[in-house]
C-alpha cells in the first residue's frame, strides 16, 4: 500500500509538505516555510540552531528523514543517515512558501524540480536572494520527462504560474497515481500549459490541488458554470503598459515580482516599442539575463551597492534618468524605495504589479503608499497575482475527473469541490491517506 501523509500547509497559504512512502521510497513535496504570524523578521535568527528554531515553531515540519545528524537528533527525529527507504523531494516553483526551506535539509537529500526551476534556483543562490544557504543535490527535469526512485516514478509537467520553470507532478506508485498540481493559474503567458496539465492527468486516482482563491470569502463552486468575472490576463498587462508610456511624460516605476522573468523579458520589449528603456536592479537584470541573454540590459548605479555587473551590462545614472525620464521606466524593489527621493519630481506614476509588499494584509504596504502619498507620486496597483480563480480550480478538477480529490493550501480547502470527482478527502495536519489498489481511505 501507499501511505500519503499530510504535514504543513493544508488550511493555511504556504508551508505544503505531503510524504508519499512506498515499501521502497518516500516522495516528499513541497518544503518552503509556513506563513506564521509568530515569526517576525526582526527577531535575530540563531543561525547555529535555525533548523531546530524553524521547526519549533511550526515554520518546517517535524519529519523523519530530512535533516542532518545534529538538528535531527536535538528535535528527537531520525536524521536523512538512518533512512532505510529512499526519500527524495520534488519542488513545483521558485516560491519561498514551496522551496524557502531547501537549505535546511540534509546535503545529501535529492531534490528534483523543472530544469528551468533549478536554473532560476541556482541564481537565487548567487544573488543570496535564498534562506539560509544553497542546497547542493537539486536535479533538473526536463517537462514531460520522469524520473524514478526506488518504485516511486514522477512524471515532471509543465504548469503556468507567476515564475519561470513552475510545474507539478504525476507520482505514480505500485498502488495508483498520485497528481500534485503545485501553484498555477489560466491567466498567465501560457494558459494552455494548465490546460494540457489536467488533461495529461485524467483519471488519476488522487488530485492534490492548491485552493488559494477560495480562502477569503464564500464560494459555491459547485455553481460555478462560467468564470466570474472577466480576469485580467499577463497579454493585457502589456497592453496597459504601452498605453501608459503614451499617457504620460515622466518616468515611470513598476516594482514587478522578480522571479516572474518572462514578465520582465517581455516588458523590456514592451516598452522599446513605445521609445523607452527598462532600468533594472542588478539582481532583477541578472534572472532576466539569465533566460533572455539577447534582451539589453539596463542597471540602475543607484541600486548596485557594490555589487559587480557583467560587462555587457549598461549602467544608467540618476542624472541620465533625470535627463531625459521618458525614455525610461526604472524597476524598483520596495527595499530601494528611497531611491524615489532623487527622483521624484520626474515621476509620472508608480505601478505596483505583484513585488513586495504583497498586499494590504502587510505592515509595509500601508508604509509604501504614505511614503508615496507624502511625495506626490501617484500610485496604481496593476498586479494579476498567479493563482487561478475559482471558476478555474473547478474547472482543473473537472478535467482532471480524480477518484479522489484532496484541496489544501488554502484557509477554507473545503470550498474546493467538484461533482467530476469519485470522493473529497479533507485531512487534518499529520493525518494518513491509505492508497490501495487505486482506492483511497483515511489511516484509523
Amino acid at each position: 500500500m501507499t501511505r500519503i501523509t499530510f504535514y504543513k500547509g493544508l488550511k493555511e497559504i504556504g508551508g505544503t509538505f505531503v510524504a508519499v512512502e512506498t515499501e521502497k521510497a518516500v516522495c516528499m513535496f513541497d518544503f518552503g516555510f509556513s506563513v506564521s504570524g509568530r515569526c517576525d523578521d526582526r527577531v535575530r535568527l540563531r543561525q547555529e540552531s535555525l533548523v531546530e528554531d524553524y521547526v519549533r515553531i511550526g515554520m518546517l515540519p517535524a519529519a523523519d528523514g530530512i535533516y542532518a545528524e545534529k538538528p535531527a537528533k536535538n528535535l528527537g527525529l531520525k536524521s536523512y543517515g538512518q533512512n532505510t527507504k529512499e526519500h527524495f523531494f520534488f519542488i513545483s516553483h521558485m516560491h519561498i512558501d514551496h522551496m524557502g526551506g531547501l537549505g535546511m535539509l540534509d546535503d545529501e537529500v535529492p531534490v528534483y524540480m523543472s530544469e528551468d526551476s533549478l536554473r532560476l534556483y541556482r541564481r537565487l543562490c548567487a544573488m543570496g536572494d535564498i534562506q539560509q544557504r544553497g542546497h547542493e543535490r537539486c536535479i533538473g527535469i526536463p517537462y514531460g520527462q520522469t524520473f524514478k526512485r526506488g518504485d516511486i516514478a514522477v512524471e515532471v509537467l509543465r504548469i503556468d504560474h507567476d515564475v519561470i520553470g513552475a510545474s507539478g507532478a504525476r507520482i505514480t506508485t505500485p498502488d495508483g497515481t498520485i497528481v500534485y498540481t503545485g501553484d498555477y493559474r489560466f491567466h498567465g503567458f501560457y494558459p494552455g500549459a494548465s490546460k494540457e496539465f489536467g488533461e495529461t492527468c485524467q483519471g488519476a486516482d488522487v488530485l492534490i490541488t492548491e485552493g488559494v482563491s477560495v480562502s477569503f470569502g464564500d464560494v459555491d463552486m459547485l455553481s460555478l458554470t462560467a468564470p466570474e468575472e472577466d480576469i485580467r490576463t499577463e497579454e493585457q498587462l502589456q497592453q496597459e503598459m504601452s498605453q501608459a508610456c503614451r499617457e504620460n511624460d515622466g518616468l515611470l516605476i513598476i516594482n514587478p515580482y522578480n522571479r516572474n522573468v518572462e514578465r520582465l523579458h517581455r516588458l523590456i520589449g514592451t516598452f522599446e516599442a513605445e521609445g523607452r528603456a527598462l532600468v533594472m536592479d542588478p539582481v532583477q537584470a541578472d534572472y532576466v539575463a539569465e533566460f533572455y541573454p539577447d534582451d539589453d540590459i539596463y542597471v540602475y548605479e543607484k541600486t548596485l551597492n557594490g555589487r559587480n555587473v557583467p560587462e555587457w551590462f549598461k549602467v544608467v545614472t540618476p542624472e541620465k534618468l533625470r535627463e531625459n525620464p521618458g525614455n525610461y521606466v526604472l524597476q524598483l524593489d520596495y527595499q530601494d524605495l528611497y531611491a524615489i527621493l532623487d527622483l521624484s519630481d520626474v515621476i509620472s506614476r508608480y505601478y505596483h504589479m505583484d513585488g513586495a509588499p504583497l498586499g494590504s494584509y502587510e505592515e509595509s504596504y500601508h508604509k509604501l503608499t504614505a511614503f508615496l502619498e507624502y511625495l506626490g507620486v501617484p500610485y496604481q496597483y496593476c498586479g494579476l497575482g498567479g493563482h487561478s480563480r475559482p471558476y478555474y480550480l473547478k474547472l482543473m478538477v473537472d478535467t482532471v475527473k480524480p477518484g479522489t480529490l484532496i484541496p489544501l493550501h488554502s484557509f477554507r480547502p473545503e470550498q474546493v469541490n467538484s461533482d467530476q470527482i469519485g470522493q473529497r478527502i479533507l485531512p487534518e495536519e499529520g493525518q494518513t491517506v491509505v492508497l490501495e489498489r487505486g482506492e483511497c481511505r483515511l489511516e484509523a
